[in-house]
């Protein structure tokens, strides 16, 4: 996984045979990681255009594999997948840094739970 889409960087991750998901913002770069033939489109950061800009690149990206991260929280992971996500990716608002910090792992398994318990109605709605 890359935040970025470079053709050295998407080929040499392809050339593992794993999943490859390389980042995008602009209908530009969805293109160019799509050209690539990267398995996995990640919009990043995600939180910039919502879900709704998620569901506008749906128009020329019909069938894309787009999995939005940075932005994705329980309250709006629903949306997400209504706008057309194939994925959601939660890094910060899973285990932030001052969690990570402090080795809340309470608190952080607590926010997976959230996480989970929302994937599940979102999956169910």
């Amino acid at each position: 996984m890359s935040p970025g889409t470079l053709p050295s960087l998407a080929e040499a991750m392809r050339a593992t045979g794993r999943v490859t998901m390389t980042g995008a913002l602009t209908p530009s770069e969805v293109m160019l990681a799509l050209e690539l033939g990267v398995d996995v489109v990640k919009i990043f950061p995600a939180s910039l255009g919502g879900p709704g800009f998620l569901g506008a690149l749906r128009g020329p990206f019909p069938d894309a594999p787009l999995m939005p991260t940075g932005g994705v929280t329980p309250d709006n992971v629903a949306d997400w997948f209504a706008a057309g996500a194939l994925a959601v990716g939660a890094g910060g608002d899973l285990a932030s840094s001052a969690l990570l910090a402090a080795s809340d792992w309470d608190a952080i398994e607590q926010r997976a739970v959230r996480f989970a318990e929302a994937l599940r109605a979102a999956r169910t709605a």
